[in-house]
């Protein structure tokens, strides 16, 4: 039983700063209790971005870092996903009449991307956790780029299996890597807007592409002999290059290993001593000990099979819907850019009660709950139902940021555990859409829905058992302090 004492204690150290927290956990780690679970912090309300503990320097530090590498990184992710969903928004919009793809080509491409995509995510995203994380980032963006406007110069379907793998390896470790990044920089009470900003980017470089393509298609389709389709590949790219040449001079590196004039050492000490509030220790070398420790402990296996279903209960495709209704390609690719807006509201509200509230569960089985129900619909192939699922998504970031905080205590287990998330969903991403969402079956996919019912209760269960497990490690932690 607690005592009165340990009640004391335990309000004490709520009403400490984070920087007298931080210098407590650094005594802490020199008497021999680093495994020692840091204190919850005091969290923002919902409407607040700052914590009511953080001191005017770190507040500064927090805007600094929001301006190097937030507003960066969801800039970056928006041309990236530009250059990414180019391809979809080419297929319906003349790409197919033009070098003759019959109804399987498009999951064709998208498995020979996942291809490229899966296979060296994790070596690729431990490798830049290890060196040069800031130069990495950045030429993900420069290759997905050029690799873009490549696409523009096709002529058969072989070529563009071998652009689209290659995109796929440019953007491997991106999405990973990024939330890897901001781990390095921000404290559990701010990771899940953040990162629900940068998820916010993907939402809103689709919708980009959507409406670059209607404007090519009116305006530019047969300009100068080139294709509307074309066109876009070529806007993409220069849109890209300039982002991606401006992060090599704004990313400020990690605390343990920062570059750039932007930050000054003052601040880069306060930023080492905010992560070592929250136990994060720095990047250390990568050893088979560390490989082990990670695989055999609770983190890799159940946020894998949390991620595992999340990841499967996307596939229904809006756009080849509504071109199978007899739409236009502007009316497909307007129409279709309703369903960004969804998916930009449901990341912010996620992230923002994220932090607040930490209610990361709640958040994970009202939005399975939500879109078990428009799967359900979409049985009927009810269009509202299209716009529910996309809501799926905005709790992206309520998971790799529940992540990193589990895995906060080592570097290399966030490298490791991040990627393989990412990694083990798309593997299976890579072939069971051309079981269950064939484009021949657009736009009722009689077996796509009914798997993601399935998909959706079984997301529910997982974010249970992981919080089963991360309460129980908690209360091991403080028990044994």
């Amino acid at each position: 039983m607690t005592s009165v004492d340990d009640n004391k204690g335990q309000n004490a150290a709520i009403s400490l700063s984070p920087i007298e927290r931080a210098s407590a956990f650094d005594e802490e780690l020199s008497t021999g209790h680093a495994n020692q679970t840091p204190a919850e912090p005091v969290r923002q309300k919902w409407y607040q971005w700052f914590s009511p503990t953080d001191t005017p320097e770190e507040r500064r530090l927090v805007i600094k870092l929001d301006c190097l590498i937030l507003i960066y990184v969801c800039i970056a992710y928006w041309v990236k996903v530009m250059d990414g969903s180019a391809i979809s928004a080419a297929y319906v919009s003349g790409m197919k009449e033009d070098l003759g793809l019959d109804g399987l080509e498009l999951n064709y491409i998208a498995t020979t991307k996942l291809v490229g995509f899966v296979v060296p995510q994790i070596p690729l995203t431990v490798l830049m956790a290890r060196w040069g994380s800031s130069h990495w980032i950045p030429a993900a963006d420069l290759f997905a780029g050029i690799f873009t406007l490549a696409l523009y110069k096709v002529s058969s379907v072989a070529q563009v299996y071998a652009i689209q793998f290659f995109v796929g390896v440019a953007g491997s470790f991106y999405y990973p890597g990024v939330h890897w990044y901001l781990g390095s920089w921000y404290k559990s009470s701010e990771l899940s807007r953040r990162g629900s900003l940068f998820f916010i980017a993907s939402g809103l470089g689709s919708m980009s592409t959507r409406y670059i393509q209607s404007a090519a298609y009116a305006t530019l389709d047969g300009r100068y002999g080139i294709a509307s389709w074309r066109w876009l590949c070529i806007i993409c790219f220069a849109i890209t290059i300039p982002v991606a040449v401006a992060g090599f001079f704004l990313m400020p590196g990690t605390p343990d290993r920062p570059r750039g004039r932007f930050l000054t050492e003052k601040e880069i000490a306060l930023a080492k001593r905010r992560m070592a509030g929250e136990g994060r220790e720095p990047t250390k070398p990568l050893t088979i000990a560390v490989i082990k420790d990670v695989l055999s402990g609770w983190h890799f296996w159940v946020l894998i099979g949390l991620t595992w279903f999340f990841s499967q209960t996307g596939g229904a495709s809006i756009d080849l819907w509504l071109k199978a209704e007899g739409y236009g390609v502007v009316a497909i690719n307007n129409i279709s850019g309703a369903t960004d807006p969804v998916n930009i509201v449901a990341c912010l509200v996620s992230g923002i009660l994220s932090d607040a509230y930490d209610a990361k569960v709640a958040l994970i089985t009202g939005t399975g709950l939500l879109n078990l129900f428009a799967a359900i619909c979409l049985v009927l192939a009810l269009f509202l139902s299209y716009l529910i699922f996309a809501t799926a998504y905005g709790i992206a970031a309520v998971i790799y940021s529940w992540a990193n905080e589990i895995c906060g205590g080592s570097s290399e287990e966030r490298a490791i555990v991040l990627s393989s998330m990412n990694t083990i969903g798309n593997v299976f991403s890579a072939w069971v859409p051309l079981l269950v969402w064939k484009v021949t079956e657009a736009p009722r996919y009689p077996k796509g829905f009914i798997w993601t019912v399935v998909l959706n209760v079984g997301m529910i269960i997982m974010a249970w058992v992981t919080r089963y497990f991360w309460r129980r490690e908690k209360s091991r932690k403080h028990t044994s302090s």
